[in-house]
């Protein structure tokens, strides 16, 4: 609770209505059953003809609005209170996921999707309704509780602490099952975040488990993972339902205590008869509220083991001071952050960058051995720079080290002198482009996954800078004619990770995205992995052509970038002013084309090939495979 206070303070004004509604509740909750006895009295008196008529009607109105003050505030208060934590809700879920983008690409490169996306939708709920529980129960249990005991003790104080005698033990109760109640919980969250993880990777493979026959075996895993989270839940429900039950029996001896003694009392003419069901109603509203205590402790038990396995996700809450809603904390649908729109990328002088890559050596959490060791090469600004090798040889890990998202063993990589690890997130944006191997598409348009940025309609000023830049880049990218192909252009969805489009447009847009996403800029680095896997060779002789023309140095300053090019097709190697050969995370050959055709190593052996297997298709007969 202590931990989540930024957040209480970014709804301080909904829980101050709430608080105030609750104070006026639990002001007004001893009223009905008081009000009750004295009506009781009151038509008593009247058929003894004691009382009029009118006083009868009186004492049954002053019930009715008695019951009216306690229950209107208790809607006011709910409604503040319930509504104030949805938006901490939302505020939690907003910082988790602003955390998780901050992490080190070393601890999401260990950390299951699922187990993410678990703790952000259902560790943030179980958190909720702990808080829920807290707050409104403080009011509707606690304090309640606190009312009607006072009440009690000013009827009769004496049967009041007899009455009372086996409260100490159902809290007690209440207490001892939370012990149980904790690792149980977590023992669910674990189960939960377990099923999560598989069903987002059954769901994203569906394709191939269709295929293969699999869709039995997988239905077998979800069940078996079903079944354990059941069984979890099972046990945190009947401890939690056990409960109830127990304290409500414990309390019964209660019950029996005021009926005794109370009855006795009323015969005796100590108190009227009013007073004793007015008594009765007080100790059954407590007693109706009382067991809510244990089951409150639970829920916040059960909440804090939610927040123990989200706290190491969330970054530092926005202080609600920096709201840009003026009196935003008494706003039920504000949400901290949401209304935030991220910032441009600020304009610099673009041109192309000059990198030093100096002893580096880099392993992946967990590997066995390096992807790189000891690799130091320079690109000097506006060079082209081809990289191959076989399968595992390091051609991925060396374009991510340029990026600096991954820590480095030893070395360094430098970018115009700077650390790459060190550069700033707004600045790596606006000064590289990155085309990773699997270019990851939103569900979102074609424009929308090239710019990586919300389009804001009717914006001329925005619309006139991103315009040439889009156009540039799908040309670029030889695109251009397949989005004039498309029912909608720019603004065609193309559904989820792409799945309306082919692998080599999916691929296109990925480089199309990697030429765009630094607008208003133009990336003075470009770092393409792999982009030619999913194109034929005639798309990419188009590809490279155009790159050296946008790019190269035969085009203005300010457009022009250094490329360092990694891929296991050579076809485009021959325009390169340099290619490295890597083997295990070594460099192993470097030199101009020329220079490497020349002898019969590696790169000699593996261009020869592809250039034989490129020549045996182009002779193949039409209408016969090669």
């Amino acid at each position: 609770m202590w931990e989540l206070r930024p957040y209480f303070r970014q709804v301080a004004g909904q829980l101050v209505l709430g608080s105030i509604c609750g104070i006026i509740m639990n002001i007004a909750v001893v009223l009905p059953p008081i009000l009750l006895g004295r009506a009781i009295d009151t038509a008593l008196a009247f058929e003894q003809g004691q009382a009029s008529a009118t006083a009868v009607a009186w004492a049954a109105l002053a019930f009715v609005a008695g019951t009216l003050a306690t229950e209107g505030p208790r809607v006011l208060k709910r409604w503040w209170i319930f509504t104030g934590i949805g938006r901490m809700m939302a505020n939690l879920r907003v910082d988790a996921m602003s955390g998780v983008l901050a992490w080190p690409m070393a601890t999401l490169h260990i950390t299951p999707i699922g187990d993410l996306m678990s703790r952000i939708i259902s560790d943030v709920d179980v958190l909720g309704f702990g808080l829920r529980e807290f707050i409104n129960e403080t009011w509707d249990t606690l304090l309640f509780s606190i009312s009607m005991v006072a009440a009690m003790l000013i009827y009769d104080p004496s049967l009041t602490l007899i009455a009372l005698l086996p409260v100490p033990f159902g809290m007690w109760l209440g207490e001892a099952t939370g012990r149980w109640v904790r690792p149980r919980t977590a023992a669910a969250r674990q189960a939960s975040a377990s099923l999560t993880a598989l069903l987002q990777e059954q769901l994203a493979g569906i394709r191939v488990l269709r295929l293969f026959g699999w869709s039995a075996t997988a239905i077998a895993r979800v069940e078996q993972r079903s079944q354990r989270l059941a069984d979890a839940n099972l046990g945190v429900a009947l401890l939690r339902g056990a409960l109830t039950p127990v304290y409500m029996a414990v309390m019964t001896c209660g019950v029996v205590l005021v009926i005794w003694l109370g009855g006795q009392r009323t015969a005796a003419g100590i108190m009227s008869v009013g007073a004793f069901i007015a008594y009765l109603q007080l100790y059954l509203r407590f007693t109706q509220r009382s067991f809510r205590l244990p089951q409150m402790l639970n829920s916040i038990q059960s909440g804090g083991v939610a927040h123990d396995r989200l706290k190491p996700l969330l970054a530092p809450a926005l202080p609600a001071a920096e709201a840009q809603v003026r009196l935003a904390s008494f706003r039920p649908s504000y949400v901290s952050g949401i209304e935030c729109r991220p910032e441009p990328l600020p304009k610099i002088q673009s041109r192309p960058l000059a990198v030093s890559v100096e002893r580096l050596r880099v392993t992946y959490p967990g590997a066995a051995s390096p992807a790189l060791h000891d690799v130091s090469l320079n690109l000097p600004a506006g060079s082209f720079v081809a990289v191959t090798g076989p399968v595992g040889s390091g051609k991925s890990a060396l374009a991510r080290s340029l990026l600096g998202l991954y820590p480095f063993d030893a070395g360094c990589v430098l970018i115009e002198g700077v650390r790459a690890d060190q550069m700033s997130e707004t600045e790596r944006a606006a000064r590289v482009g990155y085309l990773p191997q699997d270019p990851y598409l939103f569900s979102d348009t074609v424009v929308g996954n090239v710019l990586m940025a919300p389009q804001d309609q009717g914006d001329p000023a925005q619309d006139e800078v991103e315009a040439p830049i889009v156009t540039e880049a799908l040309a670029a990218s030889a695109l251009d004619e397949d989005v004039r192909a498309m029912p909608d252009g720019l603004n065609t969805q193309i559904g989820e990770g792409g799945i309306r489009l082919s692998g080599g447009q999916r691929q296109r847009i990925g480089l199309a995205r990697s030429l765009a996403a630094s607008a208003p800029n133009r990336p003075g680095l470009l770092v393409l992995d792999d982009p030619f896997s999913a194109v034929d060779v005639e798309t990419e002789a188009r590809i490279v052509t155009a790159l050296r023309q946008v790019y190269g140095p035969a085009a203005p300053s300010e457009r022009q970038a250094t490329i360092l090019l990694c891929s296991h097709r050579l076809a485009a190697f021959p325009q390169a002013d340099r290619v490295i050969v890597l083997d295990r995370g070594r460099i192993v050959e470097q030199g101009t084309h020329e220079e490497l055709m020349q002898g019969d190593a590696l790169y000699a052996a593996i261009f020869r090939a592809q250039r034989t297997v490129l020549t045996t298709e182009a002779n193949q007969p039409a209408g016969r495979m090669a």
